[in-house]
């Protein structure tokens, strides 16, 4: 149930990856179990303790819960900032995350509730004198050191006999990489055992000395959250004060890597925070976490350019909360008043910082490629006036990284290469060329949009049979590109566009300006972002089921739509690549994208690719329909794929 953590090393020359050939990869089954917690109405349980407010007062239960919950999260974003974010060989699985995610404040909310009930019984155990303050500290210190310790350390060995450890302690076992939240992550029913663990602490100062303070069960329920996520960081500490077996420290106080010995091990290093339980016992064991191999810290071969999305891509970022990294976006406001409320915040984040930057990743054991957005929102990209100011961020962020890291390879993402902003990016290759800087720097441009159209082309020809199609956001490059190669490989394919401008003239291909008229057609191919509301309004008159059945949806951010009234329709998800070479890509090049792990954008692939074929030009502008098979015969060879949905009709 336990095994030691895996350990990748992915720096040496004889390691890079070759293309695969095309052949099915081996299923693996999952370490994870297939819990699933509903969370529904965790807020409203996190609310309930309020309705106790006539029989005790109730403000010490929330400052309490809600003080544990920041000092939480806060613990959270600093491991992440400053020990988990360049390592790209400890990346933790979505199944983990979503897991961990569900259920890491179960335990503080069951101990609010614990709270309600022990101040009505022992109003005396939480109100006494603040002047007695310190000698309630000092008592549940020892309380602590003499009780707890030795009881968490028969509690923990109980729990690994293999009956108890199936059926309860197992769940915290299932994560083999550990982040400091991992510490809360426990099986129902044994937040209540723990709860009775951890009670003497505070239960036998009261009952030994008739004095307790809500103030000082606070201190020590945020202390012990802090002290217990310490155990489960990535933090390697090799002081001899700490790991020398004449120094007390070393049986006193744990090191985190004391605790990670447990979960490599399993039958070793049950203490709590006191190592000298297991020393006295018998069951200590010295575990050495391996130093990561990594690439130098200032490699950066691949920078992709991207920007914030609104308030739902915002909420995605790992320093806000790392269980959300493959979260979709959400909107929780109006659209309007989520576009003014972004605008303020990039202007305050324009003022703090230059650009974001997202955790690097590793290409083919050989390359470095990073995400870093520059600080624009949605209203700056529907606002012509900011354009020159934009791309001139873009050209400093080039500059930036070239000096710092020798980058000279850069792809645009999504609204980066608006037609609007830059034409398709064909502006910023110009400035390039023409910036006093980074002229003679050897800076390549990339859109990535060979592969996306390549990825979209490939998904619907993965219908034999479709006849006529229905295109919305079809006069895009992109849209063109796929129209051209569709009617070259099926001459007999009658595309509908949704459009008033005609861009494309050819006998296969018609417009209108009727969305409704989407119900005529089995599948329509979507690559412009339109508001639900709009097929709300197209489709509401419409008294037949229609004859539409998959709605394929390319646009970025993919924003699912969902219709009642006709709930035939599927919303579909395509120019989606899913990575299925783990060695090709390595690390979180997944991650706030609002998709599943181990996937990636066209583009973004495709500007990956120009960095480990050693592409020299720019790939800005048009689209070179020539160039879409090639592309794809090369991202098939890394392990690239679009994910099947042709049996969907």
């Amino acid at each position: 149930m336990c095994r030691k953590p895996d350990r990748q090393v992915a720096t040496k020359e004889d390691a890079v990856v070759q293309p695969l050939e095309s052949k099915k990869s081996k299923a693996i089954a999952p370490s994870h179990s297939a819990h699933e917690r509903n969370t529904k109405y965790d807020l409203l349980l996190f609310l309930l303790p309020a309705l106790a407010w006539k029989l005790t007062p109730v403000l010490p239960v929330y400052i309490i819960g809600i003080t544990r919950i920041i000092s939480t999260r806060l613990f959270m974003s600093l491991h992440y900032i400053f020990v988990d974010k360049d390592n790209y060989n400890n990346k933790l699985s979505q199944k983990q995350l979503k897991r961990e995610g569900e259920d890491y404040l179960v335990g503080t909310v069951l101990h609010m509730y614990a709270q309600i009930v022990l101040q009505v019984i022992f109003p005396g155990m939480f109100f006494t004198d603040d002047e007695l303050i310190g000698t309630c500290a000092v008592q549940t210190f020892w309380s602590h050191v003499f009780f707890v310790e030795p009881l968490y350390y028969a509690v923990h060995r109980w729990l690994h006999i293999p009956e108890v450890m199936k059926a309860m302690h197992g769940f915290h076992h299932l994560s083999i990489n550990t982040l400091p939240s991992t510490s809360l992550v426990q099986n129902f029913h044994e937040h209540f055992l723990y709860i009775a663990t951890f009670g003497p602490a505070f239960l036998v100062p009261f009952f030994y000395g008739g004095q307790q303070h809500w103030k000082v069960i606070g201190a020590y329920l945020v202390l012990f959250d802090a002290v217990n996520a310490w155990g489960h960081t990535n933090v390697r500490i090799r002081n001899p004060i700490f790991t020398s077996k004449y120094s007390p420290l070393k049986y006193l106080f744990y090191t985190p890597e004391f605790h990670l010995g447990h979960h490599a091990y399993f039958q070793a290093n049950y203490g709590l925070f006191m190592p000298i339980w297991d020393y006295l016992f018998g069951t200590a064991r010295e575990y050495k976490k391996v130093e990561p191999e990594l690439a130098p810290a200032n490699q950066q071969d691949f920078v992709f350019i991207g920007h914030n999305g609104g308030l739902g891509h915002l909420l995605t970022c790992p320093e806000w909360c790392v269980y959300n990294l493959y979260e979709p976006y959400r909107f929780l406001m109006p659209v309007e008043m989520e576009v003014i409320l972004m605008n303020i915040v990039g202007i305050i984040a324009r003022a703090l910082m230059k650009f974001y930057y997202c955790p690097r990743y590793l290409i083919n054991n050989k390359f470095v490629g990073r995400i870093i957005c520059i600080a624009r929102t949605p209203w700056d990209y529907a606002t012509p006036k900011n354009y020159a100011a934009m791309n001139e961020d873009i050209l400093e962020l080039m500059r930036v990284q070239h000096k710092t890291c020798g980058t000279q390879n850069f792809g645009l993402g999504n609204w980066n290469k608006m037609k609007q902003l830059n034409d398709g990016g064909a502006v910023i290759a110009d400035l390039v060329k023409k910036d006093e800087y980074l002229k003679n720097k050897n800076i390549r441009v990339w859109t990535g949009d060979t592969l996306t159209t390549a990825s979209v082309f490939y998904q619907i020809m993965d219908f034999p049979d479709m006849k006529e199609l229905f295109f919305v956001g079809a006069n895009g490059k992109i849209g063109n590109a796929v129209c051209q190669l569709l009617l070259k490989h099926r001459p007999n394919l009658k595309i509908r566009v949704l459009s008033r401008y005609q861009s494309m003239k050819h006998p296969n291909i018609s417009y209108t300006e009727n969305l409704s008229e989407m119900l005529n057609y089995e599948v329509v191919l979507v690559g412009k972002i339109l508001p639900g509301r709009k097929y709300d309004q197209a489709l509401k008159d419409s008294a037949t089921p229609g004859k539409t059945r998959l709605i394929l949806d390319y646009s970025v951010p993919f924003i699912p739509l969902h219709f009642r009234k006709h709930k035939q329709i599927r919303h579909i998800q395509i120019g989606l690549l899913e990575s299925t070479n783990k060695r090709f890509l390595q690390g979180p090049f997944d991650v706030c994208m609002s998709h599943e792990q181990n996937h990636i954008y066209p583009c973004h692939a495709c500007c990956i690719l120009n960095t480990v074929i050693g592409r020299k030009t720019d790939e800005t502008g048009e689209i070179v329909l020539d160039d879409v098979e090639r592309y794809w015969d090369i991202a098939e060879s890394y392990g690239l794929r679009n994910r099947d949905i042709s049996k969907l009709l």
